[in-house]
């Protein structure tokens, strides 16, 4: 092929340049191919010269120089500097269209001048090395002379001070008319373009293969190398690399021989690929040492030192691999490794490329691109791949058909095994139960716990060997259900019983939530028991704390029955094979057959259900199926006599395609919400008063309510219930409407009294969901119910969604003081700065005390502890006494403050409990008269409490005016006020402030903090 491809692009014989001069008098330009100026110019070392400077004789002496050809023996040796290349061209043949001048490549930087007509420019020749830019890339100049014109004077001045291998007019430059030249380089450009989208679009479908099957890296080898390879294409012959990417002189070298060094490693890795399934040997380990060495002194070094050295590191890197894969070839043609001609295709191929690669460098690049043995070698490594792909198919469907026939004698086997050990182990197991009733019938205060423990393990063996004979029956449908209507209340409660000795030992507890109202469902007895054995079998195996709930409810015409554990979970990948035989989501290291989950979801699906799971791992699991309910026509049925057996439908008739749930279908039975975010730690907990006159019912709600973040305190009677309200703070209440004394909505009614809906809500337990006693509830001031029996998933999201809204309100409350706090009135900053200011002209020393109130001020009113529930008393008082001191100093005499603290020991209040009422006393109560007056704070302790009183002989205000500070709803100018302080108190300790003041006589607020030891 490289042999055809010259003989079409052959250049036509032509003169040579000689002397600097190359004569073309009497040669047709118009339709004819492209000539190359290759031959002897004249070459001006050192000089930058023009026409002008020949046709006045200053441009100096030349000397001859051979083009395309390394100028290093006109310049004494040296590749790196400048000078000017001078060639005439004779011409005497008319032409209608420009000459053309393709320049391929010139190091490292050149300018055309044609007859004293500067054309174009590549980079920036310069005498120096701080005026010249480098560029070096292929293109063309358009010249027309005027008419008559007999000779070219063809000047082009180029500059190197980068590559010390090649230098000057490194490949031949075409010389023809425009046509021509465009017509010759779309040859090449097209070939170029065309093999680079080619071998892109390989890469993008290998890359997609190799997502298909990430366990192939050979198809991510491929891929990359196809890039690489595309790559080098692109930054090589016409650098079309360059436009896609604005790269420099340096980058565009370093790409080019970056790209083909490890485009031949790529080949030479994938070659190994074929060559052997093992790892790569030492020699290869070491080549690639060496490979990314020279990849990392190649991006940090300059270029001029790259291009120093890169013949012999680049050739060394470059032509190893081809021979090391040549040899490979050998060794697998040797020792006759299948499809071995595609192997010797891909080699020659390979060789072929260097080879043409090679010659094509040697300073001549006279043909367009070639792009044949690239193609070759590509279309081999697929071709190669494929067939291995085929092969491989075809081996691995033989074996499937080997696997079919050994799993039907597998599947024999089993069915043999299964009756061959059936009947010793009954004998075992008749033989312990007959010990164990003599046993009990001899001495029935004897312990005889071991037999009884022998003859359950015997059961769950022979449980084992009906699932080997039922996964045969099922797989050859000769399944045979018995249909009756059936209660699986009473079932899932056996089925429970019998299994509950495995939770020994365990924190485990085992629940069944099914009402014994729900329907029947037309089922086999014994294959219902089966389904829910191996349910509630699995989830005891794989849970070791927590609980296994069992629930059922009528949907859509059948009964849904769940099975929640909170165990270890599931992946999202083992949920996909847990129904296959043989398959355990944890592996077999906790012993069975892995054959339960399949048997059941197979015999779901012959009742005309569908089994479904949805797991998370380290949440827990939830099995569901469903069952057609028991018509009345089944209970007719079964009074005339015995219902048939009836033979098991195929899947079609059944619907044995399993509809797959989204996770948000069901609800999930484990765990509850999560707090809000923004709650603090001790928000965590939900703090739940329940009141129920039966103590059973109390029990039930202390085992749903069981996870820590509930805490729930449960009493007798309402009157107990409101003892326990004016004694602590509570995030919720649970009562029951029917109880003796006190109903529900009496007690519900006298709570609203006291807490408004949005601070204590509450949750009404009632039997009887009638619209009328719902109405009542809530007209009595309910916040919602729940109808007995509770539903232990909807009583916890009921519970914890009220609980999280009054926690969630309460924060809103001390955020809303603490922001207020924060936001500290203009007025005051300027007057606290103004006494600043005016004292330090005064009285330093009060200056610095009044500094040091006003920084302790700020610094606890930006305290993010007054976003919590409680702080220290000293903290709020030194709040206090921080702004008391502000305003003393302001007002002099007019502000008197008296302190009686009668109680000094610790104590946590509400934050910003105090400072409110004091700063309305100062402002309001006393700096509102001229005279000013008394502030008196008091703190002692009567009995179990502690009172905290502010008491001003201001100017008082009317008892409808106290009504209204405390009974109105907050507004946007109402500032830290008291409204939210006496909310706030009501919210935490059940009773808010404590109000009395008369106009002229003054104001006494003061309220109740218990002293609590947990606080």
């Amino acid at each position: 092929m490289q042999r055809v491809w010259q003989q079409i692009f052959a250049l036509p014989e032509q003169p040579s340049a000689d002397a600097g001069v190359l004569d073309l008098r009497g040669w047709t330009f118009k339709h004819a191919h492209s000539l190359v100026l290759d031959g002897t110019w004249d070459f001006y070392p050192n000089r930058l010269v023009s026409e002008s400077d020949i046709r006045s004789g200053t441009a100096g002496d030349a000397v001859p120089v051979k083009v395309p050809g390394n100028w290093k023996g006109a310049m004494s040796g040296s590749p790196l500097g400048y000078g000017t290349y001078a060639l005439r061209i004779l011409v005497d043949q008319p032409l209608d269209e420009p000459y053309t001048f393709w320049v391929q490549q010139i190091q490292a930087s050149s300018k055309i001048e044609i007859n004293g007509c500067t054309l174009q420019a590549m980079g920036q020749p310069a005498a120096t090395k701080e005026l010249y830019r480098p560029m070096a890339v292929p293109y063309y100049v358009h010249y027309l002379p005027p008419e008559g014109t007999k000779n070219l004077l063809v000047l082009i001045q180029t500059a190197n001070y980068e590559h010390g291998e090649k230098a000057g007019i490194s490949y031949s430059i075409r010389f023809g008319a425009q046509s021509s030249i465009q017509k010759e380089r779309w040859y090449s450009t097209s070939f170029q373009l065309a093999t680079i989208i080619i071998l892109l679009l390989h890469a993008l479908y290998v890359c997609i293969l190799y997502l298909f099957d990430k366990e192939q890296p050979a198809l991510l080898l491929f891929a990359l190398m196809l890039i690489i390879l595309a790559v080098s294409i692109s930054a090589d012959n016409d650098v079309l690399l360059f436009i896609v990417l604005p790269l420099n002189y340096t980058w565009g070298i370093k790409v080019k021989l970056l790209s083909y060094v490890w485009m031949v490693f790529f080949m030479l890795l994938l070659t190994y690929k074929f060559y052997s399934a093992q790892a790569v040997g030492r020699g290869f380990k070491v080549y690639s040492l060496l490979l990314l060495l020279y990849t990392l002194c190649l991006c940090i070094l300059p270029i001029h030192i790259v291009l120093s050295n890169a013949t012999i590191y680049f050739s060394l890197l470059y032509m190893l691999p081809p021979c090391w894969m040549f040899v490979l070839f050998g060794i697998m043609v040797y020792k006759q490794k299948k499809d071995v001609g595609f192997l010797t295709f891909i080699g020659s191929s390979i060789v072929s490329g260097v080879i043409w690669g090679t010659t094509v460098n040697s300073y001549r690049k006279n043909l367009p691109f070639y792009s044949v043995d690239i193609l070759a070698a590509i279309v081999g490594f697929s071709a190669y791949a494929l067939k291995q792909y085929t092969r491989r198919s075809n081996e691995n469907r033989l074996l499937y058909e080997q696997l079919l026939q050994a799993d039907k004698q597998k599947d024999r086997f089993l069915i043999n095994t299964s009756h061959e050990l059936r009947t010793p182990l009954h004998g075992m197991m008749s033989i312990a139960q007959s010990e164990y009733d003599k046993k009990r019938a001899a001495s029935p205060e004897e312990d005889a716990g071991d037999l009884e423990l022998l003859v359950r393990i015997g059961r769950q063996m022979s449980q084992l060997l009906d699932d080997l004979l039922d996964l045969t029956l099922l797989r050859e449908n000769r399944m045979v259900l018995h249909p009756a209507p059936l209660s699986v209340h009473t079932i899932a409660a056996g089925v429970v019983d019998m299994l509950r000795y495995l939770t020994d030992g365990k924190n485990l507890t085992l629940h069944v939530s099914v009402s014994a109202s729900l329907p029947r469902v037309w089922a086999d007895e014994k294959r219902l028991i089966q389904i829910l054995f191996n349910l509630i079998h699995n989830a005891v195996k794989w849970t070791e704390n927590g609980g296994i709930l069992v629930t059922a409810e009528e949907a859509d015409g059948q009964l849904l029955v769940s099975v929640a554990d909170t165990g270890a979970g599931m992946e999202e990948e083992a949920l996909a094979r847990i129904f296959l035989p043989y398959e355990q989501a944890g592996g077999q290291d906790r012993g069975g057959l892995g054959l339960g989950l399949g048997i059941t979801r197979q015999l779901v699906e012959l009742h005309g259900g569908s089994l479904t799971v949805e797991s998370s791992l380290g949440e827990g699991s939830v099995f569901r199926f469903t069952l057609p309910l028991a018509h009345e026509s089944f209970f007719i049925d079964e009074r005339f006599g015995r219902v048939e057996a009836v033979e098991a439908p195929d899947a079609a008739n059944t619907g044995r395609s399993i509809r797959l749930r989204h996770k948000d279908d069901e609800p999930f039975l484990a765990g509850v919400p999560p707090p809000p975010s923004g709650l603090g730690t001790d928000e965590a907990v939900l703090r739940i008063l329940a009141v129920d006159d039966d103590p059973v019912n109390l029990r039930v709600l202390s085992t749903i309510l069981h996870e820590d973040i509930y805490q729930l305190t449960s009493v007798l009677s309402g009157q107990e219930a409101l003892m326990r309200l004016e004694e602590e703070s509570w995030d919720l209440l649970i009562t029951d409407v029917m109880m003796p004394g006190m109903s529900g909505y009496e007690l519900t009614r006298r709570v609203r009294e006291r807490y408004p809906v949005s601070e204590l809500p509450v949750l009404l337990l009632t039997a009887r969901a009638m619209r009328e006693e719902i109405y009542y509830g809530f007209q009595q001031g309910a916040n919602d119910y729940v109808t007995k029996p509770v539903d232990s998933l909807e009583l916890k999201y009921r519970v914890t969604g009220l609980a999280r809204l009054k926690q969630t309100i309460d924060h809103s409350l001390r955020l809303e003081v603490a922001y207020l706090q924060a936001q500290i009135r203009p007025h005051f900053l300027f007057n606290a700065l103004n006494s600043i200011a005016t004292l330090s002209t005064i009285d330093i020393c009060q200056m610095q005390q009044l500094i040091e109130a006003f920084s302790s001020y700020l610094r606890s009113s930006f305290d993010l502890m007054n976003t919590g529930r409680l702080v220290h008393l000293k903290q709020e008082l030194s709040l206090v006494e921080a702004y008391l001191y502000i305003e003393q100093v302001r007002f002099g005499e007019r502000l008197e403050v008296k302190w009686q603290r009668n109680y000094t020991g610790l104590l946590r209040v509400p934050p910003l409990i105090l400072q409110p009422l004091v700063e309305n006393a100062v402002r309001h109560g006393l700096l509102s008269l001229i005279e000013g007056g008394t502030l008196t704070i008091r703190i002692e302790k009567e009995g179990e409490q502690v009172r905290l009183t502010v008491q001003d002989n201001g100017k008082g205000m009317e008892q409808g005016q106290i009504e209204r500070l405390l009974m109105k709803h907050k507004d946007k100018n109402s500032g830290i006020g008291i409204w939210n302080t006496n909310r706030r108190l009501i919210e935490r300790y059940g009773q808010g402030l404590f109000i009395q003041s008369r106009p002229g006589f003054g104001t006494t607020v003061s309220f109740m903090i218990p002293l609590r030891p947990m606080e």
